[in-house]
């Protein structure tokens, strides 16, 4: 068995550190449960595995604990799921039927655009 947490636990771990280091801050929100994962500010993350991706937003990205703990501490994890993005961990997100991409992206993209399935 490895010895690497994934998925839910690490989450669960970077949601802890941000909370202890910011005890007195806006950091007081949990991690909620989803059928795919757990949303934290604004984002989904996977329950197996350690990517996570925006609401609304259908390609996933790698993410490291200590760096997610980092943008989640200066409020940029949206700068941090870009620049995962290019990572090779992250899968490449390629579809095999781009209409489809594109009808599904355009949908999610127009309920995130009006709030559908935020977290508050």
């Amino acid at each position: 068995m490895s010895k690497t947490p994934y998925g839910s636990y690490t989450l669960f771990d970077v949601v802890k550190q941000v909370r202890e280091s910011e005890p007195e801050g806006s950091y007081h929100s949990f991690a909620e449960p989803t059928k795919f994962g757990f949303t934290w500010k604004g984002f989904l993350f996977a329950k197996t595995k350690t990517m996570f991706r925006p609401l609304g937003i259908l390609d996933w990205a790698w993410y490291t604990p200590a760096k997610l703990r980092d943008a989640a501490l200066d409020n940029n994890i949206r700068d941090y799921y870009t620049e995962m993005l290019d990572d090779p961990r992250s899968p490449a997100n390629k579809w095999k039927d781009k209409e489809e991409e594109k009808k599904k992206k355009d949908h999610y993209a127009h309920r995130a655009e009006w709030g559908v399935g935020e977290a508050s």
